[in-house]
């Protein structure tokens, strides 16, 4: 078996020796030690990550998570070349049937290669049953449609029609002045 040897720099020298680990404490350095590791030939050299290899592959991978893509319109949507998950503001929307005008916000699925619209800023398509409604009224839905419908429904309304009141704030039935009893004045 090869004898390991064990170096210890500041700086990873120009010639390298086989079956060697280099431990670099680079200049002014005190918190960390790069790690470099020859094979069986010098040639052959392998660095352990560091901190900033980690850094930046957590750097790389989270790069895209919080990235909100805006566009123009849907064309503009459709165009994006997206190779992971993302969220998309698309300011003029109505090229899409469900969005009457303004702006819509989609989810892209890389799984799926495909849209799904998540909020839109001129209404959103809701179907809400009377059965999910919470502190509805007790009255029926048909309760309710009648009631609506006759709102203004009265046997009498010809009559009613026919109150009223004259500039004096005096009351009228017919446009003419009508002495009510106990009332004195008119």
């Amino acid at each position: 078996m090869a004898e390991l040897k064990v170096f210890k720099e500041t700086a990873l020298p120009g010639t390298l020796e086989a079956n060697s680990v280099y431990l670099i404490n680079p200049a002014g350095q005190s918190t960390y030690v790069e790690v470099y590791v020859t094979g069986t030939s010098a040639s052959t050299v392998r660095r352990m990550i560091k901190e900033s290899d980690i850094q930046a592959m957590i750097n790389t991978a989270i790069s895209g998570i919080t990235a909100v893509e805006v566009v123009a319109d849907i064309a503009a949507r459709d165009a994006l070349s997206l190779a992971d998950n993302a969220v998309v503001l698309v300011l003029d929307a109505s090229s899409d049937s469900s969005v009457n005008s303004g702006a819509a916000t989609y989810i892209y699925s890389d799984a799926s290669s495909s849209f799904e619209k998540i909020a839109e800023y001129e209404s959103m398509d809701l179907a809400i049953n009377w059965a999910d409604i919470q502190n509805k009224p007790t009255s029926s839905v048909a309760d309710i449609d009648d009631a609506v419908a006759k709102k203004h429904t009265h046997a009498n309304k010809t009559q009613l029609d026919k109150v009223g009141e004259d500039g004096n704030g005096y009351f009228t039935y017919n446009t003419q002045n009508y002495v009510v009893a106990g009332i004195t004045g008119w």
